[in-house]
């Protein structure tokens, strides 16, 4: 049984020069991948697809400018590295303000991963190596650099931070594709349509603890789930790994 070599990333591929007959191009070919991943999600996104979006002949017309599928997914996962903003926001030379930061890197990037909830199915797929991701990480870890933590602790403090924010992704992706599926675009929708299945399993008492939550929900709550769990989890760390600021926070 022999293993299959990969392939050469895409970054070693040069674009090809256009040919007078035809209006591809790696950038159109991007765009369109990432319109039919934005409105679809990553399970519709394929070359015929693809083909299809951008006029060209045959999807196999597609591999002289990316290489393969998997070099779209490479070029599509760096584009979305490429939209986060990488404004340092507070101080982050300092020590004692390296929470905020991180904190403001990753609300940035939940703000662009929102945009493209396909990133957190496809990110863990391909190796993060285009110019934008090593951009991103880069900057990251040099505003951590001055806590003075090894490679490894720093790697499951940034680890934590993503996959929290991939997750958080993947989950509201899968969410999207039921929701579109069955017909049910917002939450009163979903809730009405959940009742009457939900009400008898509770009417039989086997359930009382579940019970008694679901009737007393209130639907409060944080403007955006996501953002206060990621604070939970930076006070989480901060503590157990004694990186509490002076005076607290």
């Amino acid at each position: 049984m022999t293993e299959e070599v990969p392939g050469p990333l895409i970054w070693s591929l040069p674009e090809p020069p256009g040919r007078p007959t035809t209006n591809l191009s790696r950038a159109g070919i991007l765009r369109a991948g990432m319109a039919i991943a934005d409105a679809e999600g990553a399970r519709a996104l394929t070359m015929r697809r693809v083909a299809q979006a951008v006029g060209a002949s045959t999807p196999m017309s597609l591999y002289r400018y990316v290489g393969s599928k998997d070099g779209l997914v490479d070029l599509m996962i760096d584009a979305v590295y490429g939209e986060v903003p990488l404004s340092a926001g507070p101080d982050s030379a300092s020590t004692a303000q390296w929470r905020d930061a991180l904190e403001h890197l990753a609300l940035n990037t939940w703000d662009v991963i929102r945009r493209h909830l396909w990133f957190g199915e496809l990110v863990h797929t391909r190796p993060p190596l285009g110019p934008n991701a090593l951009r991103y990480f880069d900057f990251r870890f040099a505003m951590l650099e001055p806590l003075g933590l090894s490679a490894d602790d720093l790697s499951l403090l940034t680890g934590a931070v993503d996959g929290h924010l991939f997750g958080a992704a993947l989950q509201a992706a899968e969410e999207q594709r039921m929701r579109t599926r069955v017909g049910l675009a917002t939450d009163d929708q979903l809730a009405r349509a959940a009742k009457p299945l939900v009400e008898p399993l509770l009417e039989e008492g086997r359930y009382p603890a579940f019970t008694r939550w679901f009737h007393s929900r209130t639907g409060s709550g944080p403007a955006d789930p996501v953002v206060w769990t990621l604070r939970c989890l930076l006070d989480g760390i901060t503590a157990r790994m004694g990186l509490d600021e002076p005076g607290g926070r």
